[in-house]
């Protein structure tokens, strides 16, 4: 079945892409299948262990997992919400990066910006969460060149992500497409945030209680600020994951 636009951005909502991520992920989305939740791909890859990609963000099916439910089910994957939800979980193994679809590492995905953030109802504005908070690395791009273009110093920027110029990213110098750069330190009133431009990066082993009593916040404030990670792919709050973002 093919999808309108509308229909992707939802699915890709449902499944656990929020902020730029979503802009982001409708690209990726068009680029593999054109939106086409029963596409097949790969068929010539097909081995004993490995079948084809299936669905809207052609996951790469393991015939040991048919119809299992697992994340590489190609029955379960022929259904866009189960597909759009298991291409989540992938991002966030992969660091919460897009690197698995060969469509964002090669750059095909970004012919469908366009379309995909007029879709996710930001009018193809740079890839950035909703608050203008946290920007989502693209292709070719510099910390230098980020703080620049948001305003900010390099020596600002590395205050707020230190974690990028680490000797993984080569002091500064390597840092990979899907990866967020914190803008936190810059970015303006959000209007009714209990801490107005700020965010936080989920780590391993974080409770969303924990996160709102750390930041001087109610559990019912952060859900009323966060509503996408109350619903029922989070277990109503009670399952997030590393690199999701909670706006304060």
């Amino acid at each position: 079945m093919n999808l309108t636009d509308q229909q992707i951005a939802r699915f890709v909502e449902q499944g656990g892409f929020t902020g730029g991520d979503r802009a982001t992920a409708i690209a990726v989305v068009l680029a593999e299948s054109g939106g086409n939740s029963a596409a097949r791909g790969d068929t010539s890859l097909e081995t004993s262990v490995w079948g084809p990609s299936i669905g809207l963000f052609q996951i790469r099916s393991l015939w040991a997992q048919r119809g299992t439910g697992g994340q590489r089910d190609e029955v379960a994957n022929l259904d866009p919400a189960t597909n759009a939800r298991h291409a989540h979980q992938i991002f966030l193994d992969a660091g919460a990066r897009f690197t698995p679809w060969s469509t964002f590492t090669n750059g095909a995905y970004q012919s469908f910006l366009g379309r995909a953030h007029a879709a996710a109802g930001n009018g193809g504005g740079p890839v950035v969460t909703g608050d203008g908070s946290v920007h989502i690395v693209q292709a070719g791009e510099t910390l230098s060149g980020i703080a620049s273009s948001h305003g900010m110093s390099l020596d600002q920027l590395r205050a707020l992500n230190p974690g990028l110029f680490d000797a993984a990213h080569q002091h500064g110098n390597m840092i990979q497409p899907g990866e967020r750069v914190i803008l936190s330190g810059h970015a303006g009133h959000n209007g009714g945030t209990g801490h107005p431009g700020q965010t936080y990066v989920v780590r391993s082993g974080d409770t969303l209680s924990g996160i709102a009593s750390s930041h001087g916040l109610t559990l019912d404030r952060v859900r009323a600020l966060n509503p996408g990670l109350f619903d029922a792919a989070h277990h109503n709050g009670s399952l997030i994951h590393p690199g999701e973002v909670v706006t304060l």
